[in-house]
């Protein structure tokens, strides 16, 4: 009984540390995302300023737009990149222990179910698990009552 408490406290901890990676991975992912988002509109912004710039007879000004908003571009696809790379190896090893977990609860519980199963064989047949240890004693003593019953040759 008491492994069977100690794999649900196992199989608890090792929930909530996968639940704790994934919370972490999903805030960096939406953060460097949302990092992501805003350099891609300063880049298209900047790219809109270039553009015009473009138009206008400085060309200094303009490339000086256009690389600004190639380094936005650039620095949106690296976080981009960051954003989409795989979990920590943390989770990996933590659904090993899940299921080390689980597959340690379920032969508990097949073994409990296995050394209670006269238990439960007595609850759903009362009657045939409690006949025998009163029927013998029973016939037992009517057998011995009508023996003395009869008269005894002499």
């Amino acid at each position: 009984m008491n492994s069977l408490f100690r794999h649900l406290r196992v199989f608890c901890r090792v929930e909530s540390t996968i639940a704790e990676i994934r919370l972490r991975s999903v805030m960096r992912r939406s953060v460097l995302f949302a990092v992501a988002a805003l350099l891609a509109v300063f880049g298209l912004g900047m790219l809109n300023v270039a553009a015009f710039f473009a138009l206008v007879p400085r060309l200094g000004a303009a490339w000086a737009a256009s690389a600004a908003a190639l380094c936005d571009f650039v620095v949106a696809i690296v976080a981009v990149l960051i954003a989409a790379a795989r979990p920590s190896p943390d989770l990996n090893t933590a659904i090993e222990l899940r299921q080390a977990a689980i597959e340690g609860l379920e032969a508990e519980l097949s073994a409990l179910q296995e050394s209670l199963g006269w238990v439960s064989h007595a609850v759903r047949n009362p009657l045939n698990t409690a006949l025998p240890a009163i029927i013998v004693p029973l016939v037992t003593a009517i057998i011995r009552g009508l023996r003395k019953d009869k008269p005894e040759p002499h």
